[in-house]
């Protein structure tokens, strides 16, 4: 069967008339675009706008040696503009403050240009880490004695002193 050259145009011409057309879709808007971009930048580095999300990057800012004694605690905003508070133990404020240009240039890397004008440090306690350890007492040598004897059936070395080891932790503890 073969289609006239009048039957084709007519059926063209129908197909055309029942074609949809293509759905108008509007441009995104920029918003959208920086947010697709700013969405996992902001995961990674946090907001910025506290201390706290602060926090995570501040070993990289100031440095391992300063962000072992020393934290931030917030922002405070003035006629100057923005103040970042900093907690660290005595003679290391100072030494901070000796620092605060550098940290400051580091600080505006991170949260922006111009964002933070001034530090802040504010002094607390030294951290005496032989206060917090307390000495225990030695076993007396009844419980020495005791602890090996029950010990005595074990066959695996290495389990032995593992539990040795155990039970001289357990019978040492200070009694309240």
């Amino acid at each position: 069967m073969t289609i006239s050259r009048e039957d084709r145009q007519k059926i063209n011409n129908w197909l055309e008339s029942q074609r949809a057309r293509p759905q108008f879709r509007s441009t995104p808007s920029a918003g959208m675009a920086v947010s697709r971009v700013m969405r996992p930048l902001s995961k990674k580095y946090g907001g910025g706008s506290s201390a706290l999300s602060l926090a995570r990057l501040w070993p990289e800012i100031v440095g391992e040696r300063w962000s072992k004694i020393s934290s931030p605690v917030r922002f405070t905003t003035g006629r100057n503009g923005r103040t970042l508070v900093i907690s660290a133990p005595g003679a290391a404020a100072s030494l901070i403050m000796a620092a605060s240009g550098p940290i400051i240039d580091r600080l505006n890397t991170h949260l922006g240009p111009d964002h933070v004008k001034a530090i802040k440090v504010v002094q607390t306690k030294m951290r005496t880490d032989s206060a917090s350890v307390k000495t225990r007492r030695g076993l007396r040598p009844s419980e020495a004695t005791h602890l090996r004897e029950s010990l005595a059936t074990v066959k695996n070395e290495n389990l032995k002193a593992s539990l040795e080891k155990l039970g001289r932790g357990i019978l040492t503890k200070d009694e309240k």
